[in-house]
């Protein structure tokens, strides 16, 4: 049954070896960034108050019973109904408890990287196009390194902004691969429903919503591996969106970064497509993998998604795009609709996939061969 393997899927992020079932059984996860032992150091604090009170309690509770128990059938017990002072006591202690604890959270949230100072809050989350609090986010926290992630129904797909923009996606269970020792502002948005991007190890769980913009900052994490989950329903395949992190050494990252771009950004004008890499990349098979098997469905392929409303078997013998009106089936309307689908058909579950030239080209022409 798919729930029983998605159920297995998750259990499987979360202890994929033995070694790293010791370690959190042994250190719960310890944290990896700022924001991480920030929280842990809250959480411990609120930890040691909620031992001391179940201390107190339980305790009085022991020593009324045995201390004040009945001695005798006619025994009345004494009436202290009105006792001011032990009313004022019961009261006011636990209020100043959750005062403290709700000081503490205060402070705690405050302190997280990028949430900024009294003289320069950060909205933390905001429309797209907020301009402002965008360059408020931005002063707030300098960093090495900004990555863009989106989260689609499953997936996650990254862009890393710079010198050398490249993109990438977490299907195959591939990690976004982040350098270590370094500031890195991971920027989110969603391009369908509610997601949630969380890697315990790093800190706070955020929300990623259509339409807006939250931020994950991640402060110079040690090289290893760390991996997360996407915390919020999010539809049948909730279980694929898996939070995977890879921190590099910086070298390392370098090395990874150049070498990327430069298969995905070939010298020269992009060449004519090619029908077999474009079966790779739409089923997953290419160094360029695009989530398409996902969603589509191809008989006698990996791709058996059954997301997209048409079978995609005889793609190419459909008269039209997306059952557009007016969208004829040719290769130029196919270059437009893979390049921006909202643009053509506002409200598609069809994301864009930021999908490079060739990329393009190679789909194409692996889609004109299904008839």
């Amino acid at each position: 049954h798919d729930s029983h393997r998605y159920c297995v899927r998750i259990f499987a992020v979360q202890r994929p070896s033995s070694a790293a079932v010791h370690q959190v059984t042994t250190n719960m996860l310890p944290p990896a960034t700022l924001d991480a032992k920030i929280i842990k150091s809250l959480y411990d604090s609120v930890y040691i108050f909620a031992v001391i009170a179940f201390v107190l309690v339980e305790g009085l509770l022991i020593v009324a019973a045995f201390k004040f128990r009945r001695k005798s059938d006619t025994e009345t017990p004494v009436q202290i109904h009105g006792n001011n002072a032990a009313e004022l006591t019961w009261t006011v202690i636990p209020a100043l408890v959750v005062a403290g604890v709700f000081g503490m959270a205060v402070e705690a949230g405050g302190n997280l990287t990028g949430r900024g100072s009294a003289a320069n809050p950060v909205a933390v989350v905001h429309a797209m196009g907020d301009k402002v609090a965008q360059a408020r986010v931005e002063d707030a926290a300098k960093v090495d390194l900004v990555i863009q992630v989106i989260g689609h129904q499953w997936f996650w797909d990254w862009t890393y902004k710079g010198d050398l923009e490249v993109i990438g996606n977490s299907n195959n269970n591939q990690p976004l691969i982040i350098p270590a020792g370094k500031r890195i502002r991971l920027e989110l948005t969603g391009a369908d429903v509610i997601h949630a991007w969380w890697v315990p190890q790093f800190g706070p769980m955020i929300y990623v919503n259509p339409g807006e913009r939250s931020y994950i900052f991640i402060d110079n994490v040690a090289p290893g591996d760390y991996a997360g989950q996407c915390n919020v329903y999010c539809g049948l395949r909730h279980a694929l969106m898996q939070n995977y992190v890879k921190a590099l050494p910086e070298a390392e990252f370098d090395a990874w970064l150049q070498t990327t771009y430069t298969a995905q950004n070939p010298g020269g004008e992009p060449k004519p497509g090619v029908a077999e890499e474009g079966k790779k990349i739409f089923i997953g098979e290419s160094s360029n993998t695009r989530p398409c098997w996902t969603c589509h469905k191809v008989a006698g392929t990996k791709a058996q998604g059954a997301v997209a409303p048409r079978d995609m078997t005889q793609y190419a013998n459909y008269p039209t795009i997306a059952q557009v009106d007016g969208l004829d089936n040719t290769a130029e309307n196919l270059r437009k609709w893979l390049k921006d689908p909202q643009s053509l058909k506002k409200g598609t579950a069809m994301p864009n996939l930021n999908l490079k030239p060739q990329e393009i080209e190679h789909l194409i022409a692996y889609l004109q061969t299904l008839k």
